[in-house]
């Protein structure tokens, strides 16, 4: 039997301002199985002005299955500049893989143990995993429960089809992203490829980075397997903020395109269009769905709304508000 090769991991998170969450993340860490020959460090990296949530990281430790807990802050605002951090932390303390999760989820116990198996059998540098909703007991009015419902489904649809597509094989069609990730600490450190800090708040920085890796051909794969689990704020229920989503997401992917390809901004004439015949459909369907089709309609005019605010030259603010607590 072959000796599996050691290796050193920094499992990290970005946070700012929500303690609660982040206390129930770092508590899901304690519980998550360590794999073998494997050494792990799970690092807070707070992107705020002063540490206002060390202490919540001081109260956890030690960690129950013994795992290394760290914090730093990172006080240049915004996410890149956080995810960078985390990126040069772990390349100082010699670790092999940083992965990746978002502060408003919880990891599963067997986790790690799966994204590291994908990790072993696999030739990736990149790898991505599924994020499901994490079901919440709580009162909700008619609405959010309804986009409660709407998100979950969507988040559902979107596990499967990348099941479909993407494997340890490779990804294709599928982008890898920052709620459940992990690479070699090479793809920074020999090949070069960094989280854009020009991008400080309009999002879309692990969406490019992933595109960049594929771009200079490094093999990627998935882990369909290794789930995390988000807990989705009230705020987050909100119609409005689902708009402004789909529109700062769709702005932020449709500039990263017209910078590589100025004839895009032609698309437009053919994809507006039919988006819009796509939302009157969606709109109709309504009272015969059950309201199934209420986050359809509001992402999708979102994306309309942000190829317009592409065109003139509008950057996303989207992530300068913190969400959740």
């Amino acid at each position: 039997m072959s000796t599996l090769r050691p290796l050193r991991i920094t499992v990290s998170t970005l946070t700012r301002q929500r303690p609660a969450m982040l206390a129930a993340l770092i508590e899901s860490w304690g519980k998550m199985a360590v794999p073998i020959a494997c050494e792990i460090t799970c690092l807070v990296v707070e992107n705020d002005a002063e540490p206002k949530s060390v202490g919540v990281v001081d109260v956890a430790r030690p960690l129950a299955n013994g795992v290394g807990l760290a914090y730093v802050l990172e006080t240049e605002p915004g996410i890149p500049f956080g995810r960078n951090r985390a990126a040069k932390e772990a390349i100082a303390a010699g670790s092999d893989l940083l992965a990746f999760v978002d502060d408003d989820e919880i990891v599963a116990e067997d986790w790690l143990v799966k994204l590291i198996a994908a990790y072993r059998h696999s030739e990736a540098l990149l790898i991505g995993g599924p994020l499901r909703v994490k079901e919440t007991p709580r009162k909700l009015s008619f609405v959010a429960a309804l986009m409660d419902k709407c998100i979950a489904r969507r988040y559902l649809r979107k596990e499967t089809r990348a099941a479909r597509r993407a494997d340890l094989t490779g990804t294709p069609g599928v982008t890898i992203v920052t709620n459940n990730w992990l690479a070699e600490t090479s793809v920074f450190e020999k090949h070069g490829i960094w989280f854009d800090e020009k991008m400080r708040f309009t999002g879309g920085t692990d969406s490019k980075l992933c595109a960049e890796v594929k771009a200079a051909g490094l093999p990627t794969a998935w882990a369909a397997d290794a789930a995390v689990y988000e807990e989705i704020p009230l705020e987050r229920l909100a119609i409005r903020y689902q708009f402004k989503r789909g529109r700062d997401q769709s702005s932020t992917n449709y500039t990263r395109k017209l910078e590589g390809q100025p004839s895009a901004k032609y698309n437009v004439l053919v994809s507006v269009p039919i988006k819009i015949v796509i939302i009157c459909g969606l709109v109709i369907a309504l009272p015969f769905t059950g309201g199934r089709t209420l986050l359809d309609v509001v992402r999708t005019s979102g994306w309309v709304a942000g190829r317009f605010d592409a065109l003139r030259g509008r950057r996303s603010d989207l992530y300068k508000t913190v969400t959740g607590d």
